[in-house]
């Protein structure tokens, strides 16, 4: 997952008129939830699609009353997984040489703009914006992720999909930015101290290749 976050006010062109998919924290989520869930996913789904809002994202970056709503996807050919690698070159520092097993990505409202499926529309966008896949693809959710522990995650909410390709020819589009291959259950595991947050949720409670 990657977002920009800004001073209360401060404007870049581009990026404060910008609007992004959002729900209530008090409508989307029953109580106390943290970490990577497998049950009852499908309801958040429905929540967001009867509950979701378009906010400019400049002013939700710092609203905690608010969930931004991030596609997260786990590519896995056969046992494997498409790990990334954070680079210099892309985006927040803090992440610079970081692991993940996944992408994601806001869902902005001109990409899914009459769409039927906001979410669908919007992961399937995530997923071809990040990735080359020579060969076919299906998507699946298989579970929500949520940590309320840090500032950035107070504010975003993970929907879980793991993509199965049946090719293992995958490349990232920035590759400026991010570098990724496939990589088996024991390697990730030996990653997994070196990976972002929501990452080490999934991998300290699933293995992905068995999702």
């Amino acid at each position: 997952m990657s977002e920009a976050t800004f001073p209360p006010g401060f404007e870049v062109i581009g990026v404060s008129m910008e609007e992004i998919l959002v729900v209530a924290r008090h409508l989307l989520l029953p109580g106390i939830v943290h970490g990577f869930i497998r049950d009852g996913a499908p309801a958040y789904r429905s929540r967001i699609l009867e509950y979701g809002e378009f906010r400019l994202r400049s002013q939700m970056e710092h609203d905690s009353s608010m969930k931004q709503i991030i596609p997260y996807l786990i590519v896995r050919y056969g046992s494997r997984i498409f790990a990334f690698r954070r680079l210099a070159a892309g985006g927040e520092s803090r992440l610079h040489g970081k692991y993940s097993i996944g992408v994601g990505g806001h869902i902005n409202r001109v990409d899914v703009e009459g769409a039927s499926d906001i979410v669908d529309a919007g992961m399937r966008r995530e997923l071809l914006e990040e990735l080359v896949i020579f060969g076919n693809w299906r998507a699946r959710l298989v579970g929500v992720l949520n940590d309320d522990t840090t500032r950035v995650g107070q504010v975003h909410f993970g929907l879980v999909h793991v993509v199965d390709v049946d090719t293992s020819d995958v490349v990232v589009r920035e590759s400026h930015s991010l570098e990724g291959r496939l990589m088996d259950s024991d390697e990730l595991d030996g990653l997994r101290d070196h990976m972002e947050t929501w990452s080490q949720l999934i991998l300290d409670v699933a293995d992905p290749a068995a999702l």
